[in-house]
């Protein structure tokens, strides 16, 4: 199990080193790698970053759940052969008035 997790975590690190991309944060369970998108970025910014990675980890458009106030974008790919998450939340404080 702990090979995996190496080998999700290297394949992660490689990914996210040749997208060019900062800020984001990597957890891996397993083989599951998820990737989260920062609150920093507007709302635009999150659903723009998630359709990008989600597109070239050949996952399909991006989903949009909304429960009460609180908004998921989320995308379902594969990274190196490794099952990823690539989402964002979007709480009511984070879009603009």
């Amino acid at each position: 199990m702990l090979a995996a997790q190496a080998s999700a975590l290297a394949a992660a690190a490689a990914f996210i080193t040749q997208a060019g991309m900062t800020g984001l944060t990597i957890a891996v369970t397993g083989e599951q790698i998820t990737i989260l998108v920062p609150r920093t970025l507007t709302p635009a910014g999150q659903l723009s970053v998630v359709t990008a990675l989600a597109a070239v980890t050949g996952a399909p458009a991006p989903a949009c759940t909304t429960t009460g106030t609180w908004t998921q974008i989320s995308a379902d790919g594969t990274i190196s052969g490794h099952p990823a998450r690539i989402w964002a939340s979007i709480e009511p404080e984070d879009t603009p008035a």
